[in-house]
């Protein structure tokens, strides 16, 4: 089978045993389900109205998303749990009900076979095997195997001191004049820690010549430098201590993807009959990107890995499940911009031990963005959750729970960070909504004769963290049958279409004025209307929605 051209990922449709269609995903959600009006329909009775949804990352990544499904969703054999991402790579079989079907990943439509996609993976080996570069080398034989050395050495599955050590040994055969050899990697706390040695005899038994000038030169300006012989450089006159040690040395820096040095490497010698030469400096210069690419790599597998733990840690702040009130329904979409967001939703049970008996538990809504996104933003937010949910569960009002909310923030003391939050607290026997807001955008209710309206919360004070012992006045709120109430954060109001112009409050209220049904209904109508004005553009910023409604009356 052959694919075209285009940059979206396929979903190869397989019925059968055969392939019946090639699905494009082209914008950045893909919804499944038996409703007609989802991006993909699947006639078919097992199949819920909302199934699943494929999400394009802001990376270029694809996952899928079970949406509280009846029957379940599959990702290569494995059920999803509800509202749980699962990446998506090529050759992902997805299956739903009758239905299979495989992922294609872009990269495997328009690369060439063997093309790796991801822009840091290591590579470049026929560059570094050239003859041109052996040939700056004395003996080009010896040169070659060094080279094969150095790049070898930087795979396998040991750790990162151990690739670089291994590495350095093959820098020291290419370049034989090299009596001592020393791998540094600069750090963002600005140390320059040691990572691999090597003397003469395999272990080092000085430590290193790193005088100011070598690293001004090597990490503050980026340059290779060559000291032919120390005695006769300007530079070195006064600096007793590099001449006491070394004759001759060669120095590089490891360059990030960025262009800026990570690192350096530096091999010398004390002898004045084997001198460095301005040809050993190239060589040592261009062999050193597969080593700065070997650093970096580990950096981002170990970006990736704290990544990973922190999606996990969020995912499991999320709901599990949404709240069984009898007469009432509710819908939530949670997209973050990275794997990580400062977007967070919540369904609290109230433990009220003084209610009536017979009395249905109150529920609070909430709904937090802390200003930016990614990890330093998820971190904030991951600290205001649990505070939220334990005094909520303990039966403390919204503006109660603001107000104390507000104080801890304050006291963290975090400069530049700040948390806007909506809490509403449903009675669902007195089918009334306890509205309290600290600088979140007000929620829109569209009635059951298809009004809309904004909850203005007059009392709405600043965002979490601004301003100490504030309060937060709530606003009460009567639902009818039929009525829907949307929470949002701004990332919705402020997506963007190719023109720059923001979707707006006024877009949004109409999208939800023109849609049927409950909560379900409007939910997928809002996306509908952020697909069309967004189209294929990334978002900007993370994205929470969440609505709930009181089930028209039989």
């Amino acid at each position: 089978m052959t694919f075209g051209d285009g940059v979206g990922a396929i979903l190869e449709v397989i019925r059968d045993g055969r392939t019946e269609r090639l699905i494009e995903l082209r914008g950045p959600d893909l919804h499944i389900g038996r409703h007609p009006r989802v991006g993909l329909t699947l006639d078919h009775p097992k199949v819920s109205l909302y199934h699943a949804r494929v999400e394009r990352r802001f990376d270029g990544s694809y996952r899928i998303v079970d949406l509280m499904s009846k029957n379940a969703t599959l990702v290569d054999g494995a059920r999803l749990r509800p509202f749980e991402p699962a990446p998506l790579r090529e050759g992902s079989r997805i299956q739903i009900v009758d239905y299979e079907f495989i992922f294609h990943v872009p990269a495997a439509r328009v690369g060439r076979p063997g093309e790796m996609a991801d822009p840091t993976v290591l590579g470049s080996l026929e560059d570094l095997s050239s003859t041109g570069l052996v040939r700056r080398a004395a003996d080009p034989a010896e040169a070659l195997r060094g080279v094969l050395d150095v790049v070898q050495a930087l795979g396998g599955a040991m750790g990162l001191d151990e690739r670089l050590g291994r590495a350095l040994a093959g820098l020291m055969a290419v370049l034989p004049r090299a009596e001592r050899g020393y791998i540094a990697t600069l750090e963002t706390d600005g140390s320059l820690p040691l990572r691999a040695a090597r003397g003469p005899g395999g272990a080092a038994d000085t430590p290193p010549v790193l005088s100011r000038t070598i690293v001004e030169e090597v990490l503050s300006k980026g340059r290779a430098l060559l000291i032919k012989d120390v005695s006769f450089d300007e530079r070195f006159r006064d600096q007793e201590s590099v001449a006491g040690v070394m004759r001759t040395a060669v120095c590089a820096p490891l360059i990030g993807r960025d262009g800026r040095p990570i690192g350096m490497v530096q091999l010398d010698g004390a002898s004045s009959k084997a001198l460095f030469k301005e040809d050993d400096m190239d060589l040592l210069a261009a062999l050193a990107a597969p080593i700065a690419a070997a650093v970096e790599n580990d950096r981002l597998l170990r970006e990736r890995a704290s990544w990973a733990a922190a999606s996990e840690i969020q995912r499991a702040l999320l709901p599990r499940s949404r709240p069984d009130v009898a007469g009432y329904a509710f819908w939530e979409f949670y997209r973050t911009v990275e794997d990580v967001g400062g977007d967070l939703y919540d369904y609290i049970k109230v433990e009220d031990p003084d209610a009536p008996a017979g009395a249905s538990p109150r529920w609070c809504v909430g709904l937090g963005d802390v200003s930016g996104h990614g990890m330093p933003a998820a971190i904030i937010m991951a600290g205001v959750c649990p505070e939220v949910r334990l005094l909520a569960r303990a039966g403390f009002s919204p503006e109660e729970i603001l107000a104390h909310v507000n104080q801890s923030c304050r006291e963290s003391g975090v400069p530049n960070r700040f948390v806007t939050m909506l809490l509403a607290e449903l009675d669902p026997d007195a089918h009334r909504v306890t509205l309290a807001s600290a600088g979140h955008p007000g929620p829109l209710i569209r009635r059951a004769d298809g009004r809309v309206e904004v909850m203005e919360c007059p009392g709405a004070g600043p965002p979490l963290g601004v301003e100490p012992h504030t309060a937060y006045p709530p606003s009460r709120f009567d639902l009818a049958p039929g009525d829907v109430v949307v929470f949002y954060s701004d990332g919705l109001v402020d997506a963007v279409d190719a023109t720059g112009g923001a979707l707006g409050r006024d877009r949004l209220a109409r999208a939800v004025g023109q849609a049927g049904g409950g909560p379900d209904q409007v939910g997928e109508a809002i996306l509908a209307a952020l697909g069309r004005h967004a189209r294929d553009r990334s978002p900007l910023d993370d994205l929470t929605i969440v609505c709930l409604g009181r089930l028209p009356e039989p």
